[in-house]
């Protein structure tokens, strides 16, 4: 399966799906019962609209948000990559996201090909990853990095 753009079907969504939405963004360890309670529906239609949302693919999965500083990871940077006409941005975008560090890989518009979200150590060590990892990577022309100063709001 490749990168592109899937056939999706949009999910009709009402005001209590998206309430149950936000919940669990905000705590996805909540109950079914306590999402329940928050949302104002009994447990069981809350529950079933919460298994529809699973199986329609709204909700793709659960997971730990860390703090990165906690895990020692102080540095997060977007690096914008320019490709070698040579290689497809597919294959390309597959190689980059293997590497340690790279924790997102978009295919966007713009002045570059790819877009890495890359977390690391220290200043030194985002730059042995870029230099190192990423320009020994087949088809990478350019980079061009970003970094976070602060984040004021990150949901996904």
């Amino acid at each position: 399966m490749g990168l592109a753009a899937k056939d999706v079907h949009l999910t009709k969504l009402d005001d209590f799906d998206r309430k149950i939405l936000t919940a669990l963004q905000e705590n996805g360890r909540l109950s079914n019962i306590e999402v329940a309670a928050r949302v104002g529906l009994s447990h069981s239609s809350c529950s079933r609209r919460i298994a529809r949302l699973e199986r329609d693919g709204v909700i793709v999965g659960y997971r730990a948000l860390t703090n990165r500083q906690k895990l020692g990871l102080s540095v997060r940077a977007y690096c914008g990559i320019v490709r070698d006409a040579d290689v497809g941005w597919e294959e390309l975008a597959h190689a980059l996201a293997d590497l340690d560090g790279v924790v997102s890989v978009f295919a966007v518009s713009g002045e570059v090909d790819l877009m890495l979200e890359i977390v690391a150590r220290d200043m030194q060590h985002y730059s042995q990853v870029v230099l190192q990892d990423v320009f020994n990577t087949r088809g990478v022309k350019a980079t061009q990095s970003s970094f976070v100063l602060a984040e004021v709001k990150s949901i996904y």
